[in-house]
């Protein structure tokens, strides 16, 4: 895993905004100085407001934020992430007319936002929407390219001063071959099948018909030692050969919640000896062995 983000690392870094107050300051003075008293007295709220904003407040999210890596509330989960959405929009703010009552300009802002899941935690981020840059809000230029497919892992937690949002702490990225892009999945199952659907009118074999019932029952209705029990351990995942008791990893990396309804109406097709299953850009395998048919293989295309 590349580390990319780690609150801990992070700086504060908005001193500069220190400005607006001192510039408010010199203006408050320069009014006391005239004998202006009411002014005065008005531009000294306007400061100490502008230093409560541009200062105290993200000095107290930046202190908040990292305190989260310590004291307990932090999290971390490891997936793949799915359904994945930036977007960035646009409010109609007013504008100005000339002559005639005819437009000469508009004024609008934009927003951008992120989102994505990673298992079945869901996170949505607001592009430089906090108040320090303690939290991983993806708002560098260019931003990190974030898609479906991608292997992370994350460590959030669930900020009281923001309604609960979840704010993360440290982001991973796998950046192997394996976590970037998976191999076609044919290449790793079967190099001399040839793929084929199974024909109109055709049945599955009744033993991968029988396993086929229990295993997609068993994914689309969430229960997870129904899916462990017809898995081939050690399964290799990104790379790295899991055994049973990294099941949690592959649960939440490979079958987050969204992706489970697709198990009910997916249709196996041939691959070589094996069958797969496609949900999205997910890739089921299986393959016969000894013991009969298993979860053996799992692909992730980015591009799927």
């Amino acid at each position: 895993m590349t580390l990319v983000f780690d609150a801990a690392n992070a700086r504060f870094d908005q001193y500069v905004l220190l400005l607006i107050p001192a510039a408010a300051l010199l203006v408050t003075l320069f009014n006391a100085m005239r004998g202006r008293r009411k002014w005065a007295l008005i531009m000294g709220g306007v400061t100490t407001l502008l230093f409560l904003i541009a200062f105290v407040l993200p000095v107290a999210d930046y202190r908040h934020v990292r305190a989260a890596l310590t004291d307990g509330s932090a999290k971390t989960i490891e997936g793949v992430i799915s359904q994945h959405k930036r977007e960035t929009t646009k409010s109609w703010t007013g504008s100005s007319r000339a002559a005639g009552g005819v437009s000469s300009f508009s004024s609008y802002t934009t927003h951008t936002s992120e989102q994505f899941f990673v298992g079945r935690t869901w996170f949505w981020l607001c592009v430089g929407g906090f108040p320090s840059g303690a939290s991983f809000t993806n708002a560098k230029d260019p931003p990190l390219p974030l898609r479906d497919g991608m292997r992370v892992r994350v460590t959030y937690f669930n900020d009281p001063w923001n309604g609960e949002e979840t704010r993360i702490l440290k982001f991973e990225i796998d950046e192997s071959p394996a976590g970037a892009k998976a191999p076609p999945v044919a290449a790793a199952v079967a190099p001399t099948g040839a793929s084929a659907s199974l024909p109109a009118g055709s049945t599955l074999p009744a033993d991968f018909d029988a396993f086929w019932t229990r295993f997609s029952r068993a994914a689309a209705g969430g229960d997870r030692a129904g899916v462990k029990a017809l898995i081939r351990f050690p399964f290799l995942f990104a790379g790295t050969p899991l055994d049973a008791g990294r099941f949690d990893s592959i649960w939440m990396g490979i079958f987050p919640e969204p992706i489970r309804p697709c198990f009910r109406t997916a249709v196996p097709v041939r691959d070589g000896d094996a069958w797969s299953v496609s949900c999205g850009a997910y890739v089921y395998v299986f393959a016969k062995g000894a013991t009969g048919w298993q979860f053996t293989d799992f692909a992730a295309d980015p591009e799927g």
